[in-house]
Formats: structure tokens, C-alpha cells, sequence
């Protein structure tokens, strides 16, 4: 009897490092075609990406980043091409008086959720109606949202949660005064 459990220990601990080895390489191959692991070669997307045939084309791209670590915040880093980064201070209680500005016409808001939680992407009128928003995005994934503004003020928010209320938001002013060079890219 005793040499009959032996056998079935010595059973068991043969089986547990080949099962456990072969749920190891599982987990592995999934991580590597998720592209979670580190030393991803595929390229980010870009914000500059050129519109498909027929589609309108794009006179302004915002790159924006949205953050909730140590701060929900939500700052633009570019306008086509030019970096504004250095218009925002650190302080995400202040965002509502520090209004982003961009020329009118066919915009291409470009969400870099640099956080480490799902966020979002609204434009909405004075009046809180929605003009358009994004998906939720993930932790570490960018998506856009194309939206044609006419000259005006707007509220551009992440409207999941209290992110808004916790600074991730940020006045947006449309107008035909500013002036930016056009998006290095060529539309359709």
C-alpha cells in the first residue's frame, strides 16, 4: 500500500510541472498575439494617418492625452504637428480656465489614454447636448473621434464615471483666428 501511494505522489509531481509548463507557454503565446507583451515591434497608430478615399478631408488633429495618475486630466500635446503641451500646467482643478483653442472645420481628436483606466472622449455643446463621442478605450489604447465644429465653445470631457469631475475636462474653444499649419499628412 505504501509503495502504491508513493507511486501515485511520484505520479503527481511528474504530471504538475508538465501540466504547469504547457499552461506557462499557453499564457505566453496568448500575451504575445494580444501584443501585451514587452518588446512589442508593431508600430502605434498614428494621429497623422491620411483619410481613405472619399472620405472629407482633415483640417485639424488634436493629440490628446488623458491621465489618471496622480490626477484625472485631460491636456492636448499637439495641434497638427506643433506641440502645446507647455500651454497646460500640471493641474488638473484648473482645466475649465485653461481653454484648448484650434481653428474651425473637419477635427481628428486623437485620444492617447496614457492611464490605468478605461476613459472616454466627449465633445458636448454649452448647452450639454452631446456633439460626439468615443468607445471607452482601455488603459494604454488610443482611438479618435472626427467631428466637423463650427466657430463656438465647447466642453471636451472623459463622461465616464466621475473622471469629468475629477479634472478630465477642459474648455474648448473653435476659432477662426487661430492659426496652425496644416496637418502633415495629405488628405484624399
Amino acid at each position: 500500500m505504501a509503495s502504491e501511494q508513493e507511486g501515485d505522489e511520484m505520479q503527481w509531481r511528474v504530471k504538475l510541472p508538465a501540466w504547469a509548463l504547457m499552461g506557462g507557454l499557453l499564457a505566453v503565446a496568448l500575451a504575445g498575439a494580444c501584443g501585451g507583451g514587452e518588446g512589442e515591434t508593431s508600430a502605434a497608430p498614428s494621429p497623422y494617418t491620411p483619410v481613405e478615399p472619399g472620405e472629407a478631408a482633415i483640417d485639424v488633429v488634436v493629440v490628446v492625452e488623458q491621465h489618471n495618475n496622480p490626477t484625472f486630466d485631460l491636456r492636448a500635446q499637439e495641434i497638427n504637428g506643433v506641440t502645446i503641451a507647455d500651454q497646460f500646467d500640471q493641474d488638473s482643478s484648473n482645466n475649465l480656465e485653461e481653454p484648448l483653442v484650434i481653428p474651425p472645420g473637419r477635427i481628428r481628436f486623437f485620444l492617447d489614454n496614457r492611464g490605468t483606466l478605461a476613459h472616454a472622449f466627449e465633445v458636448r455643446l454649452p448647452d450639454g447636448s452631446t456633439v460626439d463621442k468615443t468607445r471607452n478605450v482601455g488603459p494604454r489604447k488610443t482611438d479618435e473621434l472626427m467631428v466637423d465644429l463650427e466657430p463656438g465653445t465647447y466642453l471636451v470631457l472623459c463622461q465616464l464615471s466621475d473622471h469629468a469631475a475629477r479634472g478630465s475636462q477642459r474648455t474648448l474653444i473653435v476659432d477662426a483666428a487661430s492659426q496652425y499649419p496644416d496637418p502633415p499628412f495629405l488628405s484624399q
